[in-house]
C-alpha cells in the first residue's frame, strides 16, 4: 500500500513523538508499548504510549500520540520501526503482531497493543 504525502508526514510526526516520549524511559525495564483503538473504520481514533513506571513498576499511560490518530495500524508499526524500535511480527513476518487487549468491562471498543524493544546498535563494519 502506497502512502500519501499527508500520511508520510503523519508517520514522520509519530516517529518523532515516539522518540521524544521514550527518550527518558529506561528501556527495556519500562517495557514500552503502543495502545490503539479504531474509530468508525480502519483509521485509529486513539493512539497512546504505555509503559511500566515507578519504583514498584505499574503499567501506566505515558502520553497520547496524536500523530497516530487517523492512521492505520500498519503505519503506526512503520513509525515505530522508523523510530528505531523492533516490533514483534506474525509467524510469516509480513506484518506487526498486534495483540488485542482487554480493558475494564465498561469499555466496549477493543484496543490493540504493540510491544516495543530497541534494536541493538549495528556494527559500523558490518
Amino acid at each position: 500500500m502506497q502512502m500519501s504525502r499527508a500520511q508520510a508526514r503523519q508517520v514522520g510526526d509519530l516517529n518523532e513523538q515516539l522518540r521524544i516520549a521514550t527518550s527518558g524511559l529506561p528501556i527495556p525495564e519500562s517495557a514500552p508499548r503502543i495502545w490503539v483503538r479504531h474509530g468508525e473504520g480502519v483509521q485509529l481514533d486513539r493512539c497512546e504510549l504505555w509503559g511500566l513506571i515507578g519504583q514498584q513498576p505499574v503499567l501506566a499511560r505515558i502520553c497520547e500520540l496524536p500523530a497516530g490518530i487517523g492512521l492505520r495500524m500498519s503505519l503506526v508499526a512503520q513509525a515505530a520501526q522508523n523510530a528505531g524500535f523492533t516490533i514483534p511480527t506474525t509467524d510469516q513476518r509480513r506484518r506487526a503482531a498486534w495483540r488485542r487487549i482487554q480493558l475494564p468491562a465498561t469499555v466496549t471498543t477493543p484496543w490493540f497493543e504493540l510491544t516495543l524493544t530497541l534494536e541493538p546498535p549495528r556494527d559500523a563494519g558490518a
